[in-house]
């Protein structure tokens, strides 16, 4: 199994080779800055993997103020939210699978209430959803994380059907129908990037 330095650095690379086609779809409904986030989203991680302790709680939480002060668009606050509000769900008590599912709990409940956004309404939400049921459906790591990322995906693409609500996309709603979410692409690709 993989440890939590090597999961962060695959993370980090997958943001960094995708953020020209993070920017492309984000040019085409939104402000086209999300490739340039991305990269800065991954030397917030970089810079967070650097300083941890081996204290999950407090290594996630420190990853999550890395990228906010590396990434302090819209998406990177709510990215870097996503790590401090996983932070606080985890415990050493638990198994890898069991600190996972609590952490993407907390992540998903985090960024809606701080985006004020909710499942449905294109955003980086509809793919984490998925991968969050993917990982309460799984009876191990590996497992979970496969379908995680199959489901995140699949989440990702089903946005093209959505009307968007929020950021540039909401301004210019039918006309990003048939276009997926950048936002959770990004996330897609995380998960892909896990397994």
């Amino acid at each position: 199994m993989k440890d939590l330095a090597t999961y962060l650095d695959l993370v980090a690379t997958a943001l960094d080779n995708n953020s020209k086609r993070f920017e492309e779809l984000d040019s085409a409904a939104g402000d086209g800055d999300l490739g340039i986030t991305a990269g800065k989203i991954a030397e917030g991680i970089r810079a967070g993997a650097k300083l941890m302790s081996g204290d999950l709680k407090a290594d996630l939480m420190g990853i999550g103020r890395e990228i906010s002060k590396s990434a302090p668009s819209t998406f990177g606050t709510l990215f870097a939210t996503g790590f401090i509000r996983a932070s606080t769900a985890v415990g050493a008590e638990n198994d890898s699978l069991t600190n996972l599912r609590k952490a993407i709990q907390a992540a998903f409940d985090g960024v809606s209430a701080r985006g004020k956004a909710q499942l449905g309404e294109r955003t980086l939400l509809d793919a984490l959803h998925p991968a969050l049921q993917a990982l309460n459906s799984a009876s191990d790591l590996a497992t979970g994380l496969a379908a995680a990322a199959t489901a995140a995906r699949a989440g990702a693409k089903s946005t093209a059907e959505m009307m968007p609500r929020h950021g540039r996309a909401g301004w210019i709603g039918e006309r990003a129908k048939g276009l997926e979410d950048a936002g959770a692409n990004v996330i897609a690709t995380v998960f892909e990037a896990l397994v």
